[in-house]
């Protein structure tokens, strides 16, 4: 596939409770890692601490946004 082609879709296939269990342990470590930021020291891992900030928000706001397709699919 060429870089500018379409880009495929990966959806994770889990029923209603599982996907909003997800969505609930995604939020609560998206808060532990903001809290890690807060009392990280500058020269001790605040960079790793970041890092997992970001990789716990991108993950926390994949499942919200999915799970909002998945209840407007079934209220469809």
């Amino acid at each position: 596939m060429s870089r500018w082609g379409k880009k495929t879709r990966i959806l994770i296939d889990v029923d209603a409770g599982g996907l909003d269990a997800a969505v609930n342990q995604a939020r609560l470590d998206w808060q532990h890692a903001r809290h890690l930021v807060e009392i990280s020291e500058p020269d001790g891992g605040l960079d790793d601490a970041i890092y997992y900030l970001q990789l716990t928000e991108k993950r926390y706001m994949y499942l919200l946004s999915q799970a909002k397709r998945e209840h407007h699919r079934k209220r469809a």
